[in-house]
């Protein structure tokens, strides 16, 4: 079926369809960060200002904590949060 072809009701159950899923996904990749984010953990994250690189000082359900180089905290939403390899 090409969606061109499609009602207003099934485009909009498809849309809902659509939509739970993009949900889940998003879900499963934060829950993927999170778990990747041990206190002290070295994180990196985008800002106005440029790259911040800090550390997690605390962790929450949805945001974590994570203090920078320079000592200022930010509290930080997991998706945007990239977990930096320790070498």
């Amino acid at each position: 079926m090409r969606i061109d072809d499609m009602s207003l009701d099934q485009l909009l159950a498809l849309n809902d369809i659509i939509c739970r899923r993009i949900d889940e996904l998003q879900a499963r990749q934060k829950m993927d960060v999170l778990s990747r984010l041990n206190l002290g953990k070295a994180v990196s994250f985008e800002t106005r200002e440029g790259q911040i690189f800090g550390r997690v000082i605390k962790n929450f359900r949805k945001t974590v904590v994570v203090q920078s180089k320079d000592n200022r905290q930010w509290k930080v939403s997991v998706g945007m949060i990239q977990p930096l390899r320790e070498v």
